[in-house]
């Protein structure tokens, strides 16, 4: 296959059905090519990328030191204790069902995924389902691509308090694993909420902001015992480490009473986790 069709061919989900999707920047239409969308409001062009649409790679703040994290060497030796605490709960599929069981099961399900990740899931979520998927990470997204292949699923490399979609657009909306960590998570649960229609499910989970209070280290009056656990043991680097101490206190419940009334919140993983489940006001 030449070099201009295999760019075509993974660009192709971003040639047409682009009405969901607008410009950040004025909210402008989107035009499709195999290279890049163009903004019909704005003039400004949006790169694709192995099939990915980038709206932004260079970020700033709590979103870069994530995707610092997961571009790194540190995130394949940190996976080893990820791999562990879903062990612990009954392996990977059964743990994370504890938190995909609260999407809706309809068929041709509209559902948009933030910080879809290496997008693991995706292979256990009906065929049928349009997904688009969006995360700060390019090699969490590289990982996804063989997992969205043949489904419909779409990729962009943006940030959550930005979404580069329409209003009304989503049947659910999910976010596993990065809400305590966005630079501004209240905006991002807003934007979720935005772009999800009326009577929509919002689905968000994460660990506990103050799960690393809990270790012996602090309890002994001894936290830095902790953090070099955290930091160099389980390989999550300093600045991660960092950003984790210092968002200890994040409440998730207040954030969420705040945009989505009457939600429902549940600890999961035998308390190292937690659910969060609400409605689109009608």
């Amino acid at each position: 296959m030449s070099s201009a069709s295999m760019t075509e061919a993974a660009s192709g989900p971003w040639l047409d059905h682009l009405d969901p999707f607008c410009c950040p920047a004025c909210s402008g239409g989107l035009i499709g090519s195999a290279e890049a969308l163009h903004c019909s409001g704005c003039g400004k062009d949006y790169p694709i990328r192995d099939g990915v649409l980038i709206i932004k790679d260079r970020i700033e703040s709590n979103n870069q030191v994530a995707q610092e994290f997961y571009d790194s060497p540190l995130w394949p030796k940190f996976r080893f204790w990820e791999k562990f605490t879903w062990i612990c709960n009954g392996g990977e599929k059964r743990a994370r069902n504890q938190v995909l069981k609260h999407l809706p099961q309809q068929s041709g399900l509209k559902l948009l995924d933030v910080a879809v990740g290496d997008g693991v899931y995706l292979p256990w979520m009906p065929a049928d389902w349009d997904i688009v998927g969006i995360d700060v990470t390019w090699s969490q997204l590289r990982d996804c691509l063989p997992r969205a292949a043949g489904r419909s699923v779409r990729l962009i490399q943006g940030e959550a308090e930005a979404l580069p979609l329409r209003d009304a657009q989503f049947d659910a909306v999910l976010s596993i694993g990065a809400f305590n960590y966005f630079n501004d998570p209240e905006g991002s649960l807003r934007e979720m909420v935005r772009v999800a229609r009326p009577g929509a499910k919002i689905v968000v989970s994460d660990e506990l902001p103050n799960l690393t209070d809990r270790m012996l280290g602090h309890k002994l009056g001894m936290p830095a015992i902790d953090r070099w656990i955290v930091s160099k043991l389980m390989h999550l680097g300093d600045r991660f480490t960092d950003m984790v101490e210092r968002l200890s206190t994040f409440d998730v419940r207040e954030v969420a009473g705040r945009v989505l009334p009457n939600f429902e919140y549940h600890e999961v993983w035998h308390g190292v986790g937690y659910v969060l489940v609400g409605r689109v006001p009608e």
